[in-house]
This record gives C-alpha cells, sequence and structure tokens, in this order.
C-alpha cells in the first residue's frame, strides 16, 4: 500500500536532518565543491574556521573566504582530483591558517561517471606531527645514546690515563725549575684534559639517562642554594642575580639533585649570555598548567617561543623561571639549542652543548615541560613547568 505524499517527505526530512546532524558533528573541516573550486557544503567544523556559518559559505572559494591572492594548497588537491578522477591524499603546511594539515579529496560522479563535484577532508594534524618528530628525534637520541656511553666510557680511562702522567710531568716541572713557558704549556694542556673530561661526564650523563628520586621539593630552598652558588661563579661578570617565590607557591615534585642540577644549567647559560651590568633573575609561582595552552600561546611581537618536553601533565602544577637580559636566541637557532653537542657561546668561553640537552631530559623524566621565549637583542626567558607536590 503506497505511503501517503505527506509522510514520505516527512521521512525523507528527517532523514537529511539526520545526515545533516551528523556532517556537522564531524570536527575536522568538510567541503563539497564545485568544478571552479566554489563551495557547494561545508559543515560547522569548515565554517568556523572563517568565523561564519555554513550557508555563508555557500558560492565562494577558499581563496575568496581567505582572502588571499594565491591559491590554498587545499584547492591545488581538489584541482587535482578533478582532472584525474581520483582520490588523493596529501599533507600540506602552507595553508592561509597556521599548522599542519592532512588533505584527502574524494570525487562525486553523476549516472555517466563524470566528475560532478569533489569531497574535501581537512584534519589538523599539526600535534600529531610533532609527536612524530618526538618520537623519531627520542629514537635517535637513544640510538646515539648507547654508542655514546661504550665510546664516552673508553675515551675517558684514556684521557684518565693521559690526566695522571700530565699532574705528575707538573709536579716534576715545578719541583726540577722546567722554565715558566713549558710549565705554562702543561698547564693550558691540563686544563684541556680537564675539559674533555667534562664532556665524557656529561656524555656519559646524557647517555644513561638516571631515573630521578622524586619527593616534594621547597623551590626557595632549590633556588637560594642555586643563586649562591652562580653569584660566585666566574661567569657571573658582576651581573646582577635575584630570585623570589610568589606567595602561595606549593611546593614541587621533583628530584631535587636533578631539579638544581637543571636551573644551575639554566642560570650559568643566562649569565654567559648576559653582558656585565645586566640582570637574571629567577621566580617559582604556582599555575594551572595545560600543554594545549602553553602549545598554542603566540609570541609577544618581535620574539620566538618553543615548547619543548613529551609530558602532558595538566593542573595544579609549578613555573620556574630563569629571565636574563642578554643577546637573545636567534629563530633560526631555537629547535635546535635542546640538541646534544649545539652551543652558542660567544665571548672566547667553550661549552659542551650538552647542557641543556641534558637539562631537557631532566625535566622531562621528572614529567615535566620547557617553555623558552626570547627576542635578539633584549633577553631570553626559560619556565620549566613541572607538577605540584600532594
Amino acid at each position: 500500500m503506497a505511503q501517503p505524499a505527506d509522510e514520505l517527505f516527512e521521512r525523507v526530512a528527517g532523514a537529511r536532518r539526520e545526515w545533516m546532524a551528523c556532517f556537522d558533528a564531524i570536527t575536522d573541516w568538510v567541503f563539497v565543491k564545485a568544478r571552479d573550486l566554489s563551495i557547494m557544503k561545508a559543515n560547522r567544523a569548515a565554517a568556523s574556521i572563517f568565523g561564519r556559518i555554513p550557508q555563508q559559505l555557500i558560492g565562494h572559494t577558499c581563496q575568496e573566504l581567505f582572502q588571499t591572492d594565491e591559491m590554498p594548497a587545499d584547492e591545488a588537491v581538489v584541482l587535482q582530483t578533478f582532472q584525474t578522477g581520483q582520490p588523493q591524499s596529501v599533507d600540506v603546511d602552507t595553508m592561509p591558517v597556521p599548522g599542519e594539515f592532512h588533505v584527502a579529496t574524494y570525487p562525486l560522479r553523476d549516472e555517466s561517471g563524470h566528475v560532478v563535484a569533489v569531497v574535501e577532508y581537512v584534519r589538523d594534524v599539526t600535534e600529531q606531527k610533532a609527536m612524530q618528530r618526538q618520537l623519531l628525534q627520542s629514537a635517535r637520541l637513544a640510538a646515539v645514546g648507547e654508542l655514546a656511553a661504550g665510546v664516552a666510557h673508553n675515551f675517558g680511562n684514556i684521557l684518565m690515563g693521559v690526566g695522571g702522567s700530565l699532574e705528575v710531568m707538573l709536579l716534576m716541572a715545578e719541583k726540577e725549575g722546567f722554565s715558566p713557558r713549558i710549565v705554562e704549556r702543561m698547564q693550558m694542556m691540563h686544563r684541556e684534559l680537564m675539559r674533555g673530561d667534562n664532556i665524557v661526564k656529561r656524555l656519559l650523563s646524557f647517555a644513561r639517562g638516571s631515573a630521578p628520586s622524586t619527593r616534594p621539593v621547597s623551590p626557595s630552598e632549590v633556588m637560594e642554594g642555586v643563586v649562591t652558588l652562580c653569584q660566585a661563579h666566574p661567569l657571573s661578570k658582576g651581573a646582577k642575580v635575584t630570585w623570589c617565590v610568589d606567595e602561595g607557591t606549593p611546593d614541587i615534585l621533583a628530584d631535587p639533585s636533578q631539579l638544581r642540577e637543571v636551573l644551575m644549567n639554566l642560570v650559568l647559560n643566562a649569565l654567559q649570555a648576559t653582558s656585565k651590568g645586566g640582570s637574571v633573575w629567577l621566580n617559582a609561582r604556582a599555575e594551572e598548567c595545560d600543554p594545549d595552552l602553553e602549545r598554542a600561546q603566540k609570541p609577544p611581537q618581535g620574539a620566538s617561543r618553543l615548547v619543548v618536553g613529551s609530558s602532558t601533565f595538566r593542573g595544579r602544577g609549578v613555573s620556574l623561571t630563569v629571565a636574563d637580559t642578554g643577546c637573545g636566541i636567534p629563530e633560526e637557532d631555537m629547535p635546535r639549542i635542546f640538541m646534544p653537542f649545539f652551543s652558542r657561546r660567544l665571548g672566547g668561553t667553550q661549552g659542551t652543548g650538552l647542557g641543556l640537552c641534558v637539562s631537557l631530559n631532566m625535566v622531562d623524566a621528572m614529567g615535566g615541560r620547557i617553555c623558552i621565549e626570547s627576542t635578539v637583542g633584549q633577553g631570553t626567558t626559560f619556565t620549566i613547568r613541572l607538577p605540584a607536590a600532594a
């Protein structure tokens, strides 16, 4: 028995509403585009990037909506599907909006098999790509670490033997009245040998990555000890080093010795970058931590910003800040400063290039993250975020 027309109409309308609800529930961007690249249909997620509702996109191209002179990368993928009649799947990072995206396109055909429209599906894969790069870097560092541990151990034994012999020769030189020039050269050799020994020790520390022994740690206690040591260090050059802990800051859940080493590394780096008469200051404060907000935050104009660390902890935490009025870090160097053996030290001093790399490993193992903001010619701020003790 045939159904009444109004009942059929209502069933079709209900099915359409259900389909549209599903379409709009998709959190990735979905477009249906005509051959001239104009939008025939879009879901709410796609419309939201333009600050509009889906109906306001119909009849426009993405190039028009983005108000750009160049064709967006995703539309080139749509054109390719129209030309070849085949689905496409491409990663792009040159969209008019920041981020990395995966674009997939699928042809819609009429009864004759001609492509009359293309469905475009766009997913933001920025965080996924960042995690993939971090995992790859971790795998590389693990492999380097295994190799480095063996090499460093053997090299350390060699240095120990050479260093012992050189110390005996220095004693003999002083006792038997060698010329001051020879003694000075031998002392210089000994200093360089000690520097090599320090590199080996730092390399072993990096390679072995001892697990932290975490407990509640007082920010005041750690900061006071670090500042006292750093003020007496030759790198201080008369720079003013100050510290403060905001009222209400809780204890940190951390390994005290590792946290002290991390802060020492950061403060000594800050002193190295700061000219005579400059300032370095440390601060601790309570903070509600959110990794998504931290990574999404934009730096001030003229500054560059980087967040590193695999920890995803969120909630009650403590921010430890080390800031300086030094030379700053060029934007092109920011992605490399935590790489092993990368160093930007100036003024004739030589670093191992392992301090920041070791520091990141320690903070990572303690469940924290590091954020860096830097402006060339004005200074750099390192912020360590760690969980608060219960």
